[in-house]
């Protein structure tokens, strides 16, 4: 998780010089481009996927809200806050022509998802916690007593 999160920065620093540079010119820059999208798509995955998996059971987030730790809230909360500011910028930039929004689409979205993965892990390990009464968490249903 922590190499798909490096993934993501260096994705959105790899794709940042030509976003910056695309009102100016106009060229997108697509060599440089590409790698910045395999790098925030790939490492964004590569995050949530096994942040997904963490809990043993199913992550009920409105329900159990107050049960779930603040870091792992205030990561999710970031995450959502993070996909409208892109559904925001994405639009706004619209306005300075049609390619814009795909320069920058997948710097918010690689951002989301690395977001996401860590907010889901930190919640779904306070699940399992729960659920074991372990503070391993992860170990705690594999170690049983008697």
């Amino acid at each position: 998780m922590v190499g798909g999160t490096v993934a993501v920065l260096a994705g959105v620093a790899v794709g940042l010089v030509p976003a910056l540079d695309y009102p100016a010119t106009g060229d997108t820059g697509l060599e440089v481009l590409l790698p910045s999208l395999f790098l925030c798509l790939g490492g964004g995955y590569a995050v949530l996927f096994p942040g997904v998996r963490v809990s043993r059971s199913t992550l009920r987030i409105v329900r159990d809200w107050k049960t779930y730790p603040r870091s792992g809230r205030l990561l999710w909360i970031l995450a959502h806050v993070t996909a409208v500011t892109g559904l925001a910028v994405c639009i706004l930039a619209a306005a300075t022509g049609p390619g814009a929004p795909g320069v920058l689409v997948w710097m918010f979205t690689g951002a989301y998802l690395a977001l996401s993965g860590w907010a889901a892990a930190l919640m779904g390990t306070a699940v399992n916690i729960r659920l074991t009464g372990s503070e391993e968490g992860l170990v705690g249903a594999a170690v049983q007593p008697g």
